[in-house]
């Protein structure tokens, strides 16, 4: 797993570019954002490259967030707000960004209207209710995410989850990728390891660097611990 801390006085935009070059590499990404309220929305040209990374990435959101640094954090595949976060919403005379509509489309119809009709600040447990986030965590709880996992099965689950297909589209789809999952080998490699009380050695690798879901992995510009 890869940790990186957004930070607030760095255009959104040029941050993001890094962000999607990073991403382009398999296994885990955590963005680590901390009272971001930053000023205008991106333009989907930047936010498009995110959505189609080939790590999944994960938002960790503590304290204020607005503008730019929301649209990124809610275009994650997985979104963690801390206890006392705060998603700073466009008033609702101004234009939502395309990043934010994307994502309270993917949460559902409540999230939309709640975007498009209401705006204004929203507290954590609201943002998990209506769908823009996934679980509320305690202010020094490690994320639950997993330790070790096999890689090709992380990014075929969130393969699956983007592509939102359905009926038989989405069944032959499942079916393939399960076919491609099961002739990489990694499935009888976890049932062996947990038979044979071992860790298991993935084909695709482990992570990237290791550590843990609460940013005390690989963290860039510093080496891991």
């Amino acid at each position: 797993m890869r940790t990186t801390p957004w930070t607030p006085g760095v255009p959104p935009a040029q941050q993001l570019r890094e962000l999607a070059a990073e991403a382009l590499t398999p296994g885990v990404v955590i963005v680590r954002f901390r009272d971001a309220v930053t000023a205008g929305p991106l333009p989907w040209g930047a936010i498009e490259p995110w959505l189609r990374s080939r790590a999944v990435t994960v938002a960790d959101v503590g304290g204020a967030l607005g503008g730019g640094a929301l649209e990124v954090a809610l275009c994650c595949d997985l979104v963690f707000v801390r206890e006392g976060a705060a998603l700073d919403l466009p008033a609702i005379d101004s234009t939502p960004g395309t990043g934010l509509l994307w994502a309270a489309a993917r949460a559902g119809h409540g999230a939309l209207a709640r975007v498009l009709l209401d705006g204004g600040s929203m507290r954590a447990q609201e943002a998990v209710r209506i769908g823009l986030a996934h679980q509320v965590v305690a202010d020094e709880a490690v994320l639950p995410l997993p330790e070790a996992a096999s890689i090709a099965a992380l990014t075929s689950a969130r393969d699956l989850l983007r592509s939102r297909a359905d009926g038989s589209a989405g069944r032959a789809l499942e079916l393939a990728t399960f076919r491609l999952l099961f002739a990489a080998g990694d499935p009888e490699e976890g049932a062996r390891a947990f038979l044979e009380r071992r860790a298991a050695r993935f084909g695709g690798g482990s992570g990237d660097g290791g550590g843990n879901g609460n940013g005390n992995g690989d963290e860039r510009g510093g080496p891991s611990p």
